[in-house]
C-alpha cells in the first residue's frame, strides 16, 4: 500500500473534489450508470452519515469511499452498497486498498454485515480490488441496464462481515 495516502471522513469543503473526481469516474463509462455528477444535497442524503472518506495525497483529495442502505427495510439494515472512486492519474497506487480497507473495518464496526457492489466486467481493476478485500463475486447480472443506449452486465460482489 501506498504510505503516503492520508485518510479522513469527507468535509463538507471537500465536495467540489469529490464530485470532480466521480465526473472522472463517468467519463470512462466503466465505473457507473449515471450520466450526470449527483447533486451534493443528493449525495449527502443517499451516503450514511459517518461512512464516507476520503483519501488525500500531498494535501490533495486523491480519492473518495462511501457506502449507502441498499433497502428501508429493516431486515436488510446491515446490507449496505459500497462506491469507492479513485481521481485520474491516482489508480494503480494503492489508493483504492487504503480506502477499502479503512471502508470494510468503518463499516463492521458500525455493525453492517453485508457490503456489496455491482461493477462493469470491464472494470477489472475494480473487481480485483474487492476481491482483495475479501469480496466475492455472486454473479453476472446480464442486460441489466442500459448506458447510452447500450445494454451492460456487472458483476455483484458481496463481503460478509466475519463478526456476524
Amino acid at each position: 500500500m501506498t504510505t503516503e495516502v492520508g485518510l479522513r471522513a469527507l468535509h463538507d469543503d471537500d465536495w467540489p473534489a469529490v464530485r470532480r473526481i466521480y465526473a472522472q469516474g463517468i467519463a470512462t463509462r466503466n465505473a457507473t450508470f449515471e450520466t450526470r455528477v449527483p447533486s451534493r444535497v443528493t449525495l449527502r442524503r443517499k451516503w450514511l452519515a459517518g461512512q464516507r472518506w476520503v483519501a488525500e495525497l500531498d494535501g490533495e483529495i486523491v480519492g473518495w469511499a462511501a457506502i449507502t442502505s441498499v433497502s428501508a427495510r429493516e431486515c436488510y439494515a446491515g446490507v449496505v452498497e459500497s462506491s469507492i472512486y479513485i481521481a485520474d492519474g491516482m489508480r494503480g497506487r494503492g489508493i483504492g486498498k487504503v480506502l477499502i480497507a479503512h471502508q470494510v473495518r468503518a463499516a463492521e464496526d458500525a455493525g453492517f454485515w453485508t457490503l456489496q457492489t455491482s461493477i462493469f466486467p470491464e472494470n477489472e481493476a475494480s473487481v480485483r480490488l474487492h476481491e482483495w478485500a475479501g469480496f466475492r463475486v455472486v454473479g453476472v447480472r446480464e442486460r441489466i441496464a442500459r448506458l447510452d443506449g447500450r445494454w451492460r452486465d456487472t458483476v455483484l460482489l458481496e463481503r460478509r462481515s466475519r463478526m456476524v
